[in-house]
């Protein structure tokens, strides 16, 4: 196998910090890993433990970050008090991924973010969140399970976007959360609302760094519809052009 050939066939390392199933064990949901294997990536698990001061070190090691979803983020981490309906957080987590998105920005490194991962990185950069859904909106966004469709709602699409150039429209999706973004971090661009009005997807703005963040879980309709693996594929795609920039 010569140089070129072994470089072709290297899997892309992707970093993802974990969910913690009901006993504290740390796991990576199925969709995620399907997902990552897809695009041709290997998932380099993040330990909530990870040494601040090692962030970068980790991140140096990796060729894109998916921040994925989990429990909410506390609102200290963006100057808020909590209320009733907030719920549980972690806060080994909330200090870590801030750390871990700032040495992806310094890196350009490809980022992603899902549900938790939409809301953590926009509180990071500055923004806020709404801290209950239902409390603010009056309309539940935790679909039951065993639901008769895989999809909630539909998410109107901004034109111009790099998700309206992925999506090519409006879509359908699905819908796991009851926190959302309040005030998008000044930088950033939102690419999709919800119906009742509030960001649903953002991004960095064109010929910056590659950001991409939605609220639902196009992980988990990998097989449903053709536009949640259209999410994964840019994302493989500006893995592929930061790799080849180096």
């Amino acid at each position: 196998m010569d140089i070129v050939e072994s470089i072709e066939k290297r899997k892309w390392i992707i970093g993802i910090v974990p969910y913690l199933d009901d006993d504290g064990v740390p796991y990576i949901p199925k969709g995620y890993l399907k997902g990552i294997e897809r695009i041709g990536g290997e998932p380099r698990e993040i330990a909530y433990e990870t040494p601040l001061d090692r962030a970068a070190q980790v991140v140096d090691e990796l060729d894109g970050m998916l921040f994925s979803g989990g429990v909410d983020v506390d609102p200290s981490c963006y100057g808020a008090a909590r209320e009733p309906e907030c719920g549980e957080s972690n806060p080994l987590r909330d200090a870590l991924e801030p750390e871990l998105l700032r040495a992806c920005l310094k890196r350009k490194l490809p980022i992603l973010g899902i549900c938790r991962g939409c809301q953590i990185i926009n509180a990071a950069l500055g923004g806020t969140l709404v801290q209950d859904v239902p409390k603010r909106f009056g309309k539940v966004h935790q679909m039951a399970k065993g639901a008769p469709s895989a999809f909630d709602h539909m998410v109107r699409i901004v034109p111009g976007t790099m998700l309206a150039e992925i999506m090519g429209g409006d879509v359908w999706v699905d819908s796991y959360h009851h926190q959302c973004v309040d005030r998008l971090a000044g930088g950033l661009v939102p690419s999709a609302y919800a119906p009742e009005g509030f960001v649903e997807a953002y991004e960095m703005p064109r010929g910056e760094q590659f950001l991409m963040a939605v609220q639902w879980h196009p992980e988990i309709t990998l097989d449903d519809d053709m536009y949640s693996m259209r999410i994964f594929e840019r994302f493989r795609q500006a893995i592929e052009a930061h790799r080849a920039a180096k």
